[in-house]
């Protein structure tokens, strides 16, 4: 009964043994890969930040530029209102010098009419015999009473006329004055435009300062963010070399997604925010598709599960199968799985559905194959079975 209970412990204990020793490698596995999706969510917050901020940054360009240019325009228009105003004080002056010579004209004109009003009276009281001593005959009289006349009569007349020209003058001249104010008043508004629009300037820069200091410290925050993102990488990588078991099953690789063949992206070096980013698989979009979610995504070859993972970071939902000798291919952003860790799969089997989970855009599958625990273009490798 005691050799029983005792093998029995024992049977219980090696089983353990064996679970914790397969359970290890996953549990490692799946932290080592939070660490990953976890830089490289701090990354995408960086780099979306630094994108806002680079979109703010030229957006206040835009508005310094927008500035600049009123501030040239009301500068234009000041340096014309000036050369108005310079042209309208020469012309209110030329008046003024006109007016002034016409009230001189008018009362030199005055004075002579006055004589010879006065030389008229001398005459007309004087009496008839004044004038006949005056004259030489009766026709000389006649005539030179007709001429006095007729001076009196013409030096009227142009009185009359200057002091019709001296009116002139007058409202020409309230009418440029008149202008000369308006210049002078729109002056003034263009004047506090341009302090307005320099008190404007002076903030735009202040704000535009600001904002380069922190898209600075933001690109040295990224440098030091992307370090951690490339040691949480390696890690990752790392662990892809450790916790195969058994031999390669053997066989060609066959396409994950038979209801779509659209590679949205590459393998290899590309940009992601801004950064350079080696892509270690393709992304095969489905938006493209008969429908975008739930397309069925296959095993490229048979194996065993050795990670599955639910999250909303980095891959998203994610499975890795371990085909033996170190070889391994991964399926990220996928809707739902339909299988979990330790089940073995064959090539061909429904394991996951697309989607669009993690750090992701849109649906699609991100598929790695990596043979001897090296990432590798799987497209070559797939290509014969692509639809």
């Amino acid at each position: 009964m005691t050799k029983k209970i005792l093998k029995g412990v024992f049977c219980l204990a090696a089983v353990l043994c064996l679970c914790f020793g397969l359970l290890n490698p996953i549990i490692a596995s799946a932290g080592t890969m939070e660490d990953y999706q976890a830089a490289q969510e701090k990354l995408d917050q960086i780099n979306k930040e630094i994108a806002a901020l680079k979109t703010q940054k030229e957006k206040q360009e835009a508005e310094k530029k927008n500035a600049q240019t009123q501030i040239d325009l009301v500068k234009k228009q000041i340096e014309i209102l000036t050369g108005d105003i310079s042209r309208t004080n020469d012309d209110l002056l030329a008046k003024q010098e006109e007016l002034e010579q016409k009230k001189e004209d008018i009362q030199q004109t005055d004075e002579l009419f006055k004589e010879r009003l006065k030389a008229m009276y001398i005459m007309r009281s004087g009496g008839s015999l004044s004038t006949v001593l005056a004259v030489d005959s009766f026709s000389e009289f006649l005539t030179a009473a007709d001429t006095l006349q007729r001076i009196s009569v013409a030096d009227t007349e142009l009185l009359q006329l200057l002091e019709e020209q001296k009116k002139a003058i007058e409202e020409e001249e309230a009418r440029i004055q008149d202008r000369l104010n308006n210049l002078v008043e729109k002056q003034g508004e263009m004047e506090s435009k341009q302090a307005e629009l320099a008190s404007l300037m002076k903030t735009l820069d202040s704000s535009l300062s600001e904002t380069e200091a922190r898209q600075q410290a933001a690109s040295e925050t990224q440098k030091e963010v992307y370090q951690e993102y490339l040691r949480a990488k390696e890690a990752v990588e790392a662990e892809f070399g450790e916790g195969s078991t058994g031999d390669f099953v053997g066989g060609e690789w066959i396409w994950p997604v038979p209801t779509n063949g659209h590679i949205s992206s590459p393998f290899g070096w590309r940009t992601l925010y801004g950064v350079p980013d080696n892509h270690i698989g393709i992304d095969i979009a489905t938006g493209s598709g008969p429908y975008i979610f739930n397309q069925p995504i296959v095993a490229s070859n048979s194996g065993t599960v050795k990670t599955a993972i639910h999250s909303n970071k980095g891959y998203g939902n994610y499975l890795i199968i371990d085909h033996g000798g170190n070889n391994f291919t991964l399926y990220g952003h996928c809707n739902s799985l339909a299988v979990g860790v330790g089940d073995y799969v064959t090539q061909g089997q429904t394991i996951a559905y697309v989607g669009s989970t993690g750090n992701s855009t849109g649906p699609h599958l991100h598929f790695e194959i990596r043979l001897n625990g090296t990432p590798v273009d799987p497209a070559p490798l797939v290509a014969s079975t692509r639809p």
